[in-house]
């Protein structure tokens, strides 16, 4: 009988791991809960995993860290033989993502890791996460120049680029995520994975990514059978949301291309048709993006008399899964201006068993292939208010026949695509083939 191969598998990031701040932080922190079940795929194609989770050293008082997330990666590192790995900061450990030289510090970090651990394993596949990590490859790849060995293989993921989010181009930042797909480009260990065909074709057309040098890692959930799930009634006393009215629910960071402006503006218009009432839940980290947004927010939700109310703060996933089952959240809206892929919609389906809430998402980017308008969800052009607030009363008003079509559809295709274990042992067999 042939020993197993040992493969070890390392995912860097900066947020997700020991803290948890953004949409990125979510999905590392599903890649790394889905990595027992990778284990037992990879085990039936005669490969042994070891697992490491890279992350950059953060004080313990900052405002994002989470004990508690960084139990539950230890936990799941060490049941696959593996460790949680710190690396350099770039700064005094109070930060995650401030510019070029941190990136730098971070890649140097991380590059070094695995200098340090890579001959002990057979085999190294290396997942980096998004701008700070961009360097990886390079750094590596130089130092390793002359060994003759089996090098490790690198794989950036990028969820956003440069050119997504920012208005007028950085091309500081352009240029060092571009070093990230050259390397991919140049290196036959080196790849850039993609979440979906939005993020493919956009690295194609404007980051000039061969297609030998791209492979995907569709995002999504592990998909447990056995979830450990909050009270709805408790969570929604929690945060002081009526329980005996219908609600339309929207969260996320006070950036402005979230398009919070335009869902207040189009809720102002609708609620003349029905008696639902707006709930958003924002966070305000001090950003270059969110600088000025939530007070805008507010201002803007109280000149239009918005039936409703704003809420400041952090909530934990499971929590806010505990809201989408409360059965009168009757919607829930995505008005991003731009999303890469959005993780929201996923979030929705795997919350609600029967009766879940209308999806309503921005009809741009990734958001376009996660859901089917008038099959399981409704796309719309957010700056058309008036097509906006028709959408919004369209699903708060919908029967719950209606409702119960919609999400048992986008189940199907949660099951279909986003099956998170499956997609990231599919990605690793893909890339180990390419090798030999």
């Amino acid at each position: 009988m042939n020993q197993p191969k040992q493969l070890a598998i390392y995912h860097f990031s900066y947020d997700g791991i020991a803290t948890w701040c953004c949409g990125v932080g979510a999905i590392v922190k599903q890649f790394i809960d889905s990595m027992p079940v990778v284990a037992e795929y990879l085990r039936e194609h005669g490969f042994e995993t070891i697992f490491y989770a890279g992350t950059p050293f953060y004080h313990p008082e900052c405002s994002w860290y989470s004990p508690e997330i960084l139990h539950e990666t230890e936990e799941i590192c060490r049941s696959l033989s593996g460790d949680v790995l710190y690396h350099l900061n770039g700064t005094e450990g109070d930060d995650m993502y401030v510019d070029i030289e941190q990136w730098k510090a971070t890649s140097v970090g991380a590059a070094n890791i695995v200098i340090n651990y890579f001959q002990k394993h057979e085999l190294n596949i290396v997942f980096t996460t998004d701008p700070p990590y961009c360097g990886v490859g390079s750094f590596l790849f130089r130092q390793l120049s002359h060994f003759k060995g089996n090098k490790p293989i690198v794989v950036w993921i990028p969820h956003s680029t440069a050119l997504i989010h920012e208005k007028n181009t950085n091309e500081t930042r352009y240029n060092w995520e571009k070093q990230a797909v050259f390397d991919a480009n140049t290196h036959k260990e080196c790849f850039v994975a993609y979440c979906n065909d939005f993020m493919k074709n956009h690295l194609i057309n404007e980051y000039q990514a061969s297609l030998e040098s791209l492979v995907p890692l569709i995002n999504g959930l592990p998909l447990v059978e056995n979830k450990t799930r909050c009270n709805p009634q408790e969570i929604i006393e929690k945060y002081g949301l009526p329980s005996d009215r219908d609600l339309v629910f929207a969260g996320g960071r006070a950036a402005k291309y979230k398009g919070f402006e335009y869902l207040i503006k189009a809720f102002a218009e609708s609620q003349k048709y029905h008696t639902a009432e707006l709930v958003l839940l924002v966070t305000s980290f001090a950003t270059s993006q969110t600088e000025g947004t939530y007070p805008k927010i507010i201002k803007l939700f109280e000149e239009l008399q918005v039936r409703g109310k704003v809420i400041n703060n952090y909530i934990p996933l499971e929590e806010l899964k505990a809201i989408f089952r409360s059965p009168n959240v009757k919607a829930v809206v995505v008005p991003s201006l731009a999303e890469p892929f959005g993780m929201i919609p996923l979030d929705v389906r795997d919350a609600c068993d029967e009766n879940g809430p209308v999806l309503v998402c921005s009809q741009v980017d990734g958001l376009q292939e996660s859901t089917v308008h008038g099959e399981d969800g409704f796309l719309v052009d957010v700056e058309n208010t008036s097509q906006f607030a028709q959408t919004l009363t369209r699903a708060v008003n919908m029967s719950s026949e209606e409702r119960k079509s919609f999400l048992s559809k986008g189940k199907e295709q949660l099951a279909r695509k986003h099956n998170f274990p499956r997609n990231i042992a599919d990605c690793i067999l893909n890339i180990v083939s390419q090798q030999d």
